[in-house]
């Protein structure tokens, strides 16, 4: 993230001022919060944390904070379980309220919820310079709420953290260039490093499930596409050899 806290940032890409006043960070899911502590915790003090509630579950919040070393939100939402329209307004209008009252120097988004989405319009009714982390990411598939998400909060940004050079050369095709965009990496990368075991424990763990290191793949299949499909499902479960 070392590019998104320089000098390229939100006042070089628009000519926004930009001090030493607090930042929000708009977070609501289980990923968000894994990819937004470590940032949080760079700004420390001046990090405004706002927790929309999209998911609601202890495991899937507040469990996840508490490990990933974040503290607890200075403004807690309950959007969770409403229809994406429904979450996308109430948070909405709940965060014009609360940024319109407590002044913000940025705001910052991470990845394609509805929270971000949210936090992005909010940022961007109120002239308040929006910060994109994980930005340039595409599917081109426009059955995927995230795919909308994401190209409407890419488009609002001031400036697009985008974690690889690919995601740079997509925002290039949609004319999104220059200072605006930072090539940072992702920042899911300092959260895995830092939340690994010592190496006796991960070689305990392999020997436990009879794994090789470097010989396995460890992959989530939650989206509907993936296990809605009884085919989809089993070839995931069972794929067929080289």
């Amino acid at each position: 993230m070392t590019q998104c806290e320089s000098n390229s940032g939100p006042d070089a890409a628009r000519g926004v001022a930009y001090g030493r006043g607090r930042v929000a960070i708009i977070y609501g899911t289980r990923p968000e919060i894994i990819k937004l502590a470590g940032l949080a915790g760079r700004l420390g003090e001046r990090a405004l944390l706002i927790h929309t509630g999209q998911h609601f579950d202890s495991s899937m919040s507040h469990d996840i904070a508490v490990q990933a070393g974040l503290p607890e939100p200075e403004l807690q939402l309950a959007v969770g379980g409403l229809s994406r329209a429904a979450q996308i307004a109430t948070a909405l209008g709940v965060l014009d309220q609360a940024l319109g009252r407590q002044p913000v120097d940025a705001v910052v988004v991470q990845g394609d919820t509805n929270t971000a989405v949210a936090g992005a319009l909010a940022a961007n009714a109120l002239r308040i310079p929006l910060v994109h982390v994980e930005a340039g990411l595409r599917s081109y598939d426009r059955a995927m709420p995230e795919e909308h998400n994401r190209v409407v909060i890419d488009h609002l940004a001031d400036l697009l953290c985008a974690p690889t050079s690919g995601s740079v050369d997509n925002l290039a095709r949609e004319g999104i260039t220059g200072d605006r965009v930072a090539l940072t990496g992702n920042t899911v990368v300092e959260a895995v490093r830092q939340s690994l075991p010592a190496e006796t424990h991960r070689q305990k763990v392999l020997r436990e499930f009879g794994l090789a290191a470097d010989q396995y793949v460890l992959a989530t299949i939650h989206r509907p596409e993936n296990t809605d499909a009884a085919g989809t499902l089993r070839c995931i479960r069972a794929p067929k050899p080289p």
